[in-house]
């Protein structure tokens, strides 16, 4: 165990920077930009969300590893949104994403279908992870948005409204990174592969 998390160690550090520095990049670039927009949900709800792709790069990469990332990652970012000391409520959100994705993938898995791949083969396709992407955003987004009802963060005229935002951002922010990431690999494999 402990070897394991040694061997772990360094990408879930860099995932971690990754994932708060990405929301750092969302909130002073593309927030900025969504609320000229003028659009009032925009304020709790990003129609691009980056961070979500950092999560999925994570747990594409870690798996069940990707738990640290989240729990000290998606932490800090509730807490830094929304600018109040509930330390509670965002350990709640982080707690419920470091079970949702794995059980998610499980679930999948037991279905007959390697959405990442295969352990032989681990690749993924565009389909797969934007499957993924939108099964494991959907049970995050239902279960942030009765969070938010019941702590008060959001209105409940805004709930659906809320729901469909965060979806969107998070599907639309996962697919960006990992599009990126695609072709960063893919140039770096090509750098790496002399021409035969």
């Amino acid at each position: 165990m402990f070897h394991d998390f040694k061997a772990n160690g360094r990408p879930i550090v860099l995932f971690t920077v990754a994932y708060v520095l990405s929301y750092q990049l969302q909130r002073g670039v593309i927030f900025p930009l969504e609320s000229q927009l003028g659009w009032e949900i925009t304020e709790k709800a990003s129609m691009l969300f980056l961070p979500a792709g950092v999560l999925l790069l994570s747990f594409y990469y870690l798996r069940l590893w990707f738990i640290p990332v989240v729990l000290v990652g998606r932490t800090a970012l509730y807490l830094q949104f929304w600018g109040q000391p509930l330390f509670v409520d965002a350990l709640v959100q982080a707690v419920y994403l470091a079970c949702w994705y794995p059980f998610l993938l499980r679930s999948f898995e037991n279905a007959g279908w390697s959405v990442f791949g295969s352990t032989d083969r681990p690749s993924f396709t565009v389909t797969g992870v934007a499957i993924f992407q939108v099964m494991a955003t959907l049970g995050v987004s239902i279960f942030v948005t009765a969070q938010s009802l019941i702590i008060g963060q959001v209105n409940h005229d805004q709930a659906f409204q809320y729901v469909v935002h965060y979806l969107v951002g998070d599907v639309l922010g996962a697919m960006v990174v990992m599009y990126l990431f695609y072709l960063t690999a893919t140039a770096w494999f090509r750098l790496k592969t002399p021409d035969r």
